[in-house]
């Protein structure tokens, strides 16, 4: 449980802070995006289930061209939008590493949480009993009306909990799913 809580950390960490600051303070301009790879989705502000579906379909061609299986990428139950996918790495951790990186920040790095933060979010009903029950364990008093992780957030008060909880939860719920999911409050 501990290593998915670190990797769900560590990918939220990589995608949370993509959009950079332009001189003002705001963020900058289409044209001044720095991964020109995406700028073909992301040139008119907002990224489209399709284009989303795109840039995944490339992110994994480039894993794969590197020499590394991937998966075929499903929808996460944890909000029904992000796909999720699990590469297996092989071969020294740098190149592995290094590859993975390339291909995300040419394909599918600003894309990705584009997407996702400008549609609503909803978990599956199983994830989303199993998350409330655990919450409920730890004395978070819900209202039963929460749908996604940032209402879970809201009730229980602590986004660690709740990452806690989900990652504690997804094997037991979506035992052939990846192992590895983001999470985006």
């Amino acid at each position: 449980m501990r290593r998915a809580t670190l990797v769900v950390a560590v990918i939220l960490a990589t995608v949370s802070g993509c959009a950079q600051a332009g001189p003002g303070g705001g963020r900058e301009g289409s044209d001044d995006i720095p991964l020109p790879g995406q700028q073909w989705a992301l040139g008119d502000g907002k990224v489209t289930a399709a284009e989303y579906r795109t840039a995944m379909g490339r992110f994994v061609s480039c894993v794969r061209g590197a020499g590394y299986p991937v998966t075929d990428p499903v929808r996460s139950p944890a909000d029904n939008l992000t796909l999720i996918y699990t590469i297996t790495p092989s071969g020294d951790p740098d190149t592995y590493n290094s590859a993975v990186q390339s291909c995300n920040l040419s394909h599918l790095s600003l894309v990705e949480p584009t997407f996702v933060a400008a549609q609503p979010q909803v978990m599956d009903e199983p994830l989303r009993t199993a998350v409330g029950n655990c919450l409920r364990r730890q004395g978070a008093e819900l209202t039963a009306g929460e749908r996604n992780l940032a209402d879970f957030a809201h009730s229980a008060k602590d986004e660690t909990r709740v990452v806690d909880c989900v990652t504690g939860q997804w094997a037991r719920v979506y035992p052939r799913l990846p192992a590895e999911v983001p999470l985006r409050f």
